[in-house]
């Protein structure tokens, strides 16, 4: 009888042991997706890059699993242009779709890193004649640039300030002053110091936070800031969802 109830708990231990091994490999592959899969992923998709992309001269990286939709992706990347990278997606036994007409093709990823070197300038800029050195501003091309990047892109283009493409730049930094005035000065700062260094912006943003307060300018325009009255329209602003096209939100400030 003994041995009997030994027999039955090692089974009964082998069947919960072999559910719980079943459990975590199912979890695991919801969340991270199975060897074989992902095997098979990487085949299709280096057979399409060779079938449609071979004379790009592409690394191809290991496709990752996105549990949220049950696909592979992966990544690939030209060794000789900088512009040259985009995804590529894997699901249901096949290669579904890549970005590289919408990244490569149209300009999306030359945008994104021009944008990137003009904030990285506009940073110095700002660390430089304004003193706050670990400022996070941002420079982003408009939307409108975006839509017709082709008409005035080419790939691998190096950085040129003279082109004439609609920018607006986002001051972030810890600001000392959270009065309206401190903002204004702010503005006009590096407004000057911008237009000092040859760089011009349609619109200017400020996005502080300093002791719980959270400051969001946007929509200030050169010619706000060169009319004496920034500080008016910035009240204006405040007191009302926008003033010519000012948005200002002031969040945490003593009252």
């Amino acid at each position: 009888m003994k041995n009997t109830n030994k027999i039955i708990l090692k089974i009964v231990a082998g069947v919960v042991a072999i559910a719980l091994i079943s459990g975590i490999l199912f979890i695991t592959n919801a969340f991270v997706g199975n060897p074989i899969s992902a095997m098979m992923a990487n085949r299709a998709i280096e057979k399409y890059v060779d079938e449609n992309y071979s004379a790009l001269d592409l690394i191809i990286a290991e496709a990752r699993y996105n549990f949220k939709d049950a696909s592979y992706v992966a990544r690939a990347e030209s060794r000789t242009s900088i512009d040259t990278k985009f995804a590529i997606y894997y699901r249901d036994g096949k290669v579904q779709r890549d970005d590289y007409k919408i990244h490569v093709l149209g300009m999306f990823n030359t945008l994104e890193r021009l944008s990137d070197e003009y904030s990285t300038i506009a940073k110095e800029i700002v660390a430089k004649e304004l003193g706050y050195e670990n400022n996070t501003t941002m420079v982003m091309y408009d939307k409108e640039v975006y839509e017709n990047a082709n008409d005035v892109l080419e790939l691998d283009m190096k950085f040129d300030k003279s082109l004439l493409l609609d920018t607006e730049v986002t001051i972030r930094l810890d600001l000392g002053a959270n009065s309206l005035e401190g903002i204004a000065k702010v503005l006009t700062d590096a407004h000057k110091a911008f237009v000092n260094n040859g760089y011009n912006f349609k619109k200017y943003g400020l996005y502080a936070e300093n002791n719980g307060t959270l400051v969001m300018v946007n929509g200030v325009t050169p010619a706000d800031i060169q009319s004496g009255e920034l500080i008016t329209l910035l009240k204006e602003a405040k007191n009302s969802d926008s003033v010519g096209g000012i948005s200002v939100f002031i969040k945490g400030e003593n009252k």
